[in-house]
């Protein structure tokens, strides 16, 4: 087969082509490695995990990968991955193959491996409301993704072990459009090392990871790349602003009465039936309130107003003072703050069934759990710091590294307008319609948006409402799903369960289709 020639240049012009040869390590233990720079050999283990009455037998391989500068063939940084390859025939055609990731930015991809879709999840009670578990061990995770396709893990440089070499290199990655190009050519590397050109391609990104996920499509797509599908959790739909302001707005109290519901504080008539009560909510938000929001400056009677806030509050359960007369707004923390004020305590942000002090414990036993897996069971031997769980040292800085999130330049376009109010649920700029032009650069590939209603940062209503003011060319390939659970709705059993059922459709679906091979352009 030809290795494509065509070289990235999206953000930063990046291009990778080491070749270094796998150290499989299935009994011995491999020596501490000397340089944590040259720390790029990449090791393999065999395993098992069972998954109901099946046994699943994969090879596992961690390592990193270098991102070259195109032009001096420099390495500028090192990213490292996962991946899980389930045992085949050699006459046997290539499985579907998912690059995953969380988001932050600056999160590493333990949540989405550990916790969500990896053959080995740490143990926990299942249900994020009820008594909290020690999360100290991993077991076989029946709801694994890995019988529906090999999977890699990628921590973008920053997180976890992937590094810049350089500190000046460090704003090469730390930016929307450094990122997606980084990454972008991190597939690339990642098929040609392991000749993986002839795979079903798919990228499943978790929040900030959507953004990503969906600029990476586009960038892979430009280039002749084919990705079968795009898996977006948490995170919106990837596909610019095509809602207003006032629509976004309006579409977030579905997610409020949900929280409302949860913690009984709605009235008798709407605490019956949650789904019933969402739907009536979702109604009047997207016909009587975004409407009015957009009328609310000069065109709305005192009477008009008096009846938004009212239904407002029956439909977030505060009282109709806490609404704005003027705005006619409740913010998402003011409402955080206000809902549970009877108890003095406030909503969790990914999870409003929880309460912040719930949410924000130390979990000092997964952290431990997740490093020994990393360094003993798939024996990554290094010196690094995991970023996201373990403190480096960094001179000048108190001894504590600067966090990525905090240098991220969203350079993906303008900022907010002069005057407008801060977001907190979004980052500055917006989304840009990646996966809308993605799509448009091949109309075979599919998306799947996926939201748990009790997120306080997304809206399951939102992102119908969104896709459906696409263009029909584009929205007939997105799917949308939502579940009952929060930002990371997979740490709730009934939602993990439901979520591999939709995963497991949207592959067999996806890849019904005879696959176009890449050809060098």
């Amino acid at each position: 087969m030809k290795i494509i020639n065509k070289l990235f240049s999206v953000g930063i012009v990046l291009v990778a082509a080491l070749l270094t040869t796998s150290r499989v390590a299935f009994v011995a233990q491999p020596p501490m490695l000397e340089s944590a720079e040259a720390d790029n050999e990449i090791v393999s283990t065999r395993n098992q995990v069972r998954v109901g009455q099946r046994i699943l037998k994969y090879t596992a391989q961690a390592g990193r990968l270098p991102i070259l500068n195109n032009e001096t063939g420099e390495v500028h940084g090192n990213m490292f991955f996962i991946s899980y390859k389930l045992d085949r025939l050699s006459s046997e055609p290539k499985r579907p193959l998912m690059f995953l990731w969380n988001g932050g930015p600056g999160a590493n991809s333990s949540l989405l491996h550990l916790s969500a879709f990896g053959p080995k999840r740490l143990k926990s009670n299942d249900d994020p409301t009820g008594p909290p578990e020690c999360e100290c061990e991993l077991e076989d995770n029946q709801m694994t993704w890995l019988d529906q396709a090999d999977l890699v893990f990628v921590d973008p440089i920053g997180t976890g072990f992937s590094r810049p070499t350089r500190v000046e290199y460090g704003a090469e990655f730390y930016s929307t459009l450094g990122d997606i190009a980084s990454v972008a050519e991190f597939v690339r590397v990642f098929l040609t090392r392991f000749d993986d050109w002839d795979a079903p391609l798919f990228l499943t990104g978790e929040s900030y990871g959507v953004w990503r996920a969906a600029g990476v499509a586009e960038a892979l797509a430009q280039r002749n790349m084919k990705v079968a599908g795009v898996i977006l959790i948490s995170g919106g739909v990837g596909a610019g602003s095509v809602v207003s302001d006032d629509m976004r707005t309006a579409l977030f109290v579905p997610t409020r009465t949900a929280a409302a519901f949860f913690h009984k504080k709605l009235s008798p008539e709407l605490q019956k039936d949650l789904s019933t009560t969402r739907k009536q909510s979702e109604v009047w938000a997207q016909t009587v309130y975004g409407p009015a929001l957009a009328n609310r400056d000069n065109k709305l009677s005192d009477a008009e107003r008096q009846a938004i806030r009212a239904q407002l509050a029956r439909f977030t359960g505060l009282d109709v003072s806490l609404v704005d007369p003027k705005t006619l707004i409740v913010a998402r923390q003011q409402f955080a703050e206000q809902l549970l004020r009877d108890r003095k305590e406030v909503l969790a942000r990914f999870d409003t069934r929880l309460t912040a002090t719930r949410e924000n414990s130390p979990r000092p036993g997964r952290n431990l759990a997740v490093l020994k897996y990393l360094r003993t069971t798939l024996q990554f031997k290094t010196d690094l710091p995991y970023q996201g769980i373990e403190d480096g040292f960094l001179p000048n800085s108190g001894g504590r590294p600067f966090s990525v999130g905090n240098r991220w330049d969203y350079n993906q376009g303008p900022p907010p307008a002069a005057g407008a109010p801060p977001s907190t649920d979004a980052p500055p700029g917006g989304s840009q319609p990646w996966l809308s032009r993605a799509i448009g650069l091949d109309s075979s590939m599919r998306a799947l948006v996926a939201a748990g209603f009790y997120d306080s940062l997304n809206s399951c209503s939102l992102n119908s409402y969104l896709v459906d003011q696409l263009e029909p060319a584009v929205k007939r390939n997105i799917t949308t799903k939502c579940y009952e659970g929060g930002h990371m709705m997979y740490e709730s059993q009934g939602a993990r369960q439901q979520l591999k059922q939709d995963v497991s459709n949207f592959i067999r679906e996806t890849t019904a289709k005879p696959q176009a091979r890449v050809e060098n352009k």
